[in-house]
């Protein structure tokens, strides 16, 4: 899938709760990762690999807050 540009005026505290969002979803993912190594559910590796997806987008909306 292509990358698409995301263009949005958000205010601070939508910024923060985006942001808040974003860390539970990469929580969750991470947990999953760990109950997938006892044999539930997809294998490690791609939630690991959705964790670290998740965590770049979060990371690319702090750097952009930042200038």
């Amino acid at each position: 899938m292509p990358d698409k540009n995301l263009h949005l005026a958000l205010s601070n505290t939508q910024i923060s709760d985006l942001l808040n969002a974003l860390e539970d979803h990469h929580k969750y993912f991470l947990d999953q990762a760990d109950h997938a190594t006892l044999g539930f559910g997809l294998d490690a590796a791609y939630w690991s690999t959705r964790a670290q997806e998740v965590n770049e987008v979060r990371q690319l909306i702090l750097q952009s807050v930042k200038t």
